[in-house]
C-alpha cells in the first residue's frame, strides 16, 4: 500500500522507450504535473534514457528492461512478436522486480505508463495506473467500414486489439488521444485532445498559412527514432529543395543535409515548409497543429500507423505515401505547382491534450485519497 505525499503528489512514469514518441508525450504531460507541484520520476530505457536525461521537472530516471515487437523484411511482423512470448515472459518477470523496488523505494501515488504492461507490482499494492494509449482509437477506425489492407490485420487483431482489451481491464484509467471526437468505448477511457510537447503548442498558428509548392524552401524528413524507420533512397539532385533528414545517418550532399538522431528537433521541425515522417501518433499529432504539409509513410504491418497515416489525409492535412515513392509524390506537386486534395481544418479535439491528461492524473490521484492540487488559472484557450 503507497503511503501519500504529505502535500505533494508523487508520479512515476514507466515509458517504454523503443522510440522517441513515448517520451516526448509523456515528457508533455509531465511538464504540467510539474508545473502544478507534482514530484515526478521516470523509469524507461533505450531512447528514453538519453531523451529524459538533463529534462528538468524529473526528480529519478531509473533504467529497467524492455519489450520489443519483432520485425520483419517489410516492418513489424505480429506472427514474429507473439512467438516471442517466452522471451517477453522472461523480461516481464525482471521488470516486475525492478519495479517491485523502485514502488517500495519511490512510494508513488500512481503510476502513469506509456506502453508498457508490468502493472502487477502496483495493484499488489494498490497504487492506481494511469495509461497513455489510445489503441480504442486504433480499433474504432479499423471498425468503420473502410477497408483494412489484408497486411495490417494480423497486427490489428494481435497486437493493437488485445492492448485496448489490456489497458481497459487492467488500468484504472486509460488517457486516449485522437485528433477526432471518437466517443470513448469504455468507462475507464477518457478522450483528450492532441498531446503535445509545450515548445509545439506555444507554435500553434492561429490560422492556416500554406505556401504553394514553388515557396518551399525546406523539407524535414522526420523519421522514426525506433529500429522500424522508413528507408527512404535520397536522391534529391532533381528536386528544387533543401532536404534535412532527421533520425538517420548518412553522407551531406548539395540539397540534402543528414542530421542524425536528435533529442530536440525543435529547430528543424518550425524552420520546415514541408515534413516527412513515419506515422507514429506523437510526430503525426505535432504535424497535425503546426499545419504544415505532411507526407507520412506508416510502418507496414502496423494498424496503429496505418491509422494515423489515415487521419492525416482524412482532415486534408497531407498524403500517404511509402519510402518508395514519395520523392516522386513530392516532384510530381512541385511540377502542378499546387497540393491535391489539401484542406486544413482544426483538429475537432483540440491540442490542449497534455493539460487535459495531467487533469486527469491529479484527479485520480485526488480521488484515492491522495494530495490534490488546486488548478491553476489558465493563460490560453
Amino acid at each position: 500500500m503507497t503511503t501519500p505525499s504529505p502535500s505533494r503528489p508523487v508520479c512515476l512514469f514507466l515509458v517504454n522507450g523503443l522510440g522517441m514518441g513515448n517520451s516526448t508525450r509523456c515528457y508533455a504531460v509531465i511538464e504540467h504535473l510539474a508545473a502544478r507541484g507534482a514530484v515526478v520520476h521516470v523509469a524507461t530505457s533505450g531512447n528514453g534514457l538519453t531523451y529524459f536525461q538533463g529534462k528538468p521537472d524529473i526528480a529519478s530516471i531509473t533504467p529497467v528492461e524492455a519489450f520489443f515487437y519483432r520485425n520483419a523484411r517489410l516492418g513489424v511482423s505480429a506472427w514474429r512478436t507473439l512467438f516471442a512470448v517466452g522471451k517477453l515472459a522472461g523480461i516481464a518477470g525482471r521488470k516486475s522486480r525492478q519495479i517491485d523496488a523502485l514502488l517500495e523505494r519511490l512510494k508513488p501515488d500512481i503510476v502513469v505508463t506509456d506502453s508498457e504492461y508490468t502493472v502487477a507490482p502496483m495493484r499488489r499494492r494498490r497504487i492506481p495506473v494511469a495509461a497513455i494509449n489510445n489503441s480504442d482509437v486504433v480499433v474504432a477506425e479499423c471498425r468503420d467500414g473502410r477497408p483494412v489492407p489484408r497486411d495490417v490485420r494480423s497486427h490489428l487483431w494481435i497486437v493493437e486489439y488485445m492492448d485496448y482489451l489490456f489497458h481497459r481491464t487492467m488500468c484504472d484509467v486509460v488517457i486516449s488521444a485522437s485528433a477526432q471526437p471518437h466517443p470513448p468505448a469504455h468507462p475507464r477511457i477518457r478522450r483528450v485532445g492532441l498531446i503535445l510537447r509545450r515548445s509545439v503548442r506555444d507554435r500553434v498558428p492561429a490560422q492556416d498559412v500554406c505556401p504553394p509548392p514553388s515557396a518551399v524552401r525546406n523539407v524535414l524528413f522526420m523519421l522514426s527514432g525506433s529500429v522500424f524507420a522508413s528507408a527512404v533512397p535520397m536522391s534529391g539532385s532533381h528536386l528544387p529543395f533543401k532536404i534535412h533528414v532527421v533520425g538517420r545517418e548518412g553522407t551531406n550532399q548539395d540539397n540534402i543535409e543528414y542530421h542524425g538522431k536528435l533529442m530536440d528537433n525543435i529547430a528543424c521541425l518550425m524552420a520546415a515548409d514541408v515534413i516527412v515522417l513515419n506515422g507514429g501518433f506523437s510526430a503525426v499529432s505535432e504535424a497535425l497543429a503546426l499545419r504544415k504539409p505532411a507526407f507520412v509513410i506508416p510502418v507496414p504491418r502496423h494498424a496503429e500507423q496505418f491509422v494515423n497515416a489515415r487521419t492525416v489525409a482524412d482532415l486534408g492535412i497531407g498524403y500517404v505515401v511509402n519510402a518508395q515513392n514519395v520523392l516522386d509524390r513530392m516532384a510530381e506537386l512541385w511540377a502542378a505547382n499546387r497540393w491535391d486534395g489539401f484542406a486544413p481544418t482544426k483538429p475537432l479535439t483540440g491540442y490542449d491534450g497534455a493539460r487535459e491528461a495531467a487533469d486527469i492524473i491529479l484527479e485520480t490521484i485526488a480521488a484515492r485519497g491522495g494530495p490534490s492540487i488546486a488548478e491553476p488559472a489558465r493563460s490560453r484557450p
